[in-house]
């Protein structure tokens, strides 16, 4: 840990004698403040500058140095080697208190009658105890807070016990600003300013962030109250912050240690758990894969696995499914954004990357498909936001055990591929709200339904395949026109009389009459099962 910071603020109030005032460059108060010099009445006018002194000077001994000079210019000296402040005994000059404003040097005026070289020894031992006790105060701080860390207590446990040893209101914030826990009551315009990260974000952002010893701001409050403001590193960026809160300039050295400390320990604190979480969902990825794959041994002994992790299979979920319209939209993207919206929407969700998608499996209300489509929304909303395109997302039925999650995920592909090929492309796909083609779906596995296709639109499919004719087209916007020939030739842009010749085409090569009942049932239902085929169907050896 670096050496305690210790500001010009500090000295002005610790070791300086009372009546000592502050005439200008009140903005550098909490310049740092390593070593205290005084003038010489013999060159150099101060010796050994290192940077970081306050300058101790009688303005009546810089004309025995040189008669040239003034306070002006011993201020412009000082500051060119590194000094930060100067404290006089005796009037300041119109020039000098110029000269501190510009420089951002704090001017002070010692009461009259003060040595400057009792001032001196004064401001080095007040140095020295400070760093002392800071020190050491700081290393009691920070093994109880390191303690409380690797114990895993929780972040709101290690405000709260640096509020107890401040005596002040502590508080941490996520990444993005926004309030996460105080350690004690405060007033409600205090609060909202608090709730205001945008200050501390852009000063966090010019600042280099070191894990041991993180930078410590100080902002302003309202009612009279300030904050000294330290962020929380992490591997890859700033994790949040800690403020500690008191009143307006009243906030000392071991405020700033101990909200630095604080900071430090929450780090260790919130990488514990993002390595929790991280293997936590590892594991949960795997077993909602084995699910989805059915690459498990038993019924048993998943649920058993399941169980372990806090999942109940006999209870229902529904599958989701969420997938970007373009190709290459970035699977690692939506699943980051899929993460953050199931903690805050369903966070007893499980959820994987699965063949260029995100599957999740959500818990169900009690009444069917009521959670799983809000969650489907609030999915889709974040997930395009955050690939900044276009989102689907498709929803399987409530089922429960093994099987059910594997027959749900099957149902929400069902849907994003069915919903695809009718061209109508809802941004939520639902199962449940396909109606026939569900009954349809279901039948994809038997024989009898591809032989019925065939039979009834082989010959069609076969001569639209042959010639590009477009009959199928032309008997699907027939029926969607309720059979009205006029209707079906604005809806396709030709002449009427090309439909009625394409209807008497339709007859003649599939040997079929277009007013018999039976038939155009027949017609319509290869419509519909064309649709729901993973492949195109073939025609099979049917012949016009």
């Amino acid at each position: 840990m670096e050496t305690a910071l210790i500001t010009v603020r500090d000295v002005w109030r610790g070791a300086l004698p009372d009546g000592t005032e502050l005439l200008g460059g009140g903005a550098g108060l909490d310049r740092r403040v390593e070593w205290a010099t005084t003038l010489r009445t013999r060159a150099p006018a101060f010796e050994s500058i290192k940077g970081g002194e306050i300058a101790l000077v009688p303005v009546a001994s810089i004309r025995l140095l040189d008669a040239r000079l003034d306070l002006a210019d011993v201020m412009n000296g000082l500051a060119e080697k590194g000094g930060v402040a100067v404290a006089v005994v005796g009037d300041a000059s119109p020039a000098s208190l110029g000269v501190a404003e510009r420089l951002i040097m704090p001017l002070l005026r010692l009461p009259d009658g003060s040595h400057v070289s009792e001032m001196q020894q004064s401001v080095v031992r007040y140095i020295v105890e400070q760093r002392t006790i800071l020190h050491e105060q700081a290393q009691m701080l920070q093994m109880e807070l390191m303690q409380l860390a690797l114990g895993g207590a929780g972040t709101d446990a290690i405000v709260a016990r640096l509020g107890e040893v401040t005596g002040r209101v502590v508080a941490w914030h996520d990444a993005a600003g926004r309030l996460r826990s105080v350690s004690d009551e405060l007033p409600a315009s205090v609060r909202d300013a608090l709730g205001n990260g945008e200050e501390m974000l852009r000063w966090v952002a010019g600042q280099s962030v070191p894990a041991a010893d993180p930078p410590v701001g100080e902002f302003g409050l309202p009612r009279g109250r300030s904050r000294l403001v330290a962020p929380i590193p992490g591997r890859d960026g700033v994790h949040g912050f800690v403020s500690l809160i008191g009143e307006e300039h009243h906030l000392g050295q071991l405020e700033r240690a101990a909200v630095a400390r604080g900071a430090s320990a929450c780090a260790i604190e919130l990488d514990r758990e993002r390595a929790v979480l991280r293997a936590r969902d590892d594991l949960e990825g795997e077993l909602l894969a084995a699910l989805l794959e059915g690459s498990f041994g038993s019924d048993a002994g998943v649920s058993e696995r399941a169980h372990r992790l806090g999942f109940q299979l006999n209870e229902p979920y529904s599958v989701l499914v969420v997938r970007g319209q373009n190709a290459g939209t970035p699977v690692e993207t939506l699943t980051v954004a899929a993460r953050r919206c199931l903690a805050r929407s369903a966070p007893t969700s499980l959820l994987t990357a699965h063949d260029n998608s995100v599957c999740a499996l959500v818990p169900e209300s009690a009444e069917p498909g009521e959670r799983s489509a809000l969650v489907a929304q609030t999915l889709l909303a974040d997930c395009a936001v955050a690939v900044r395109g276009e989102v689907v997302v498709g929803v399987g039925r409530a089922r429960s055990g093994p099987q059910g999650v594997r027959q749900s995920h099957r149902e929400a592909e069902h849907a994003l591929r069915i919903s695809a090929r009718l061209q109508k492309q809802p941004a939520v796909a639902t199962f449940a709200d396909l109606g026939l083609h569900r009954l349809l779906v279901a039948m994809t596995q038997h024989s009898e339904m591809e032989d019925f296709y065939r039979q009834s639109a082989g010959p069609l499919v076969a001569y639209d395949e042959r010639t590009g004719a477009g009959l199928m087209e032309t008997l699907d916007a027939f029926f969607q026109c309720h059979g009205s020939p006029t209707d079906t030739a604005q809806r396709l842009h030709v002449h009427r009389n090309t439909v009625l010749y394409r209807l008497r085409r339709i007859e003649e090569i599939g040997g079929l009459r277009l007013d018999d009942p039976a038939t155009r049932l027949n017609l319509h239902l290869c419509l519909r099962i064309r649709e729901v085929m993973p492949h195109p169907m073939p025609a099979g050896s049917a012949t016009a």
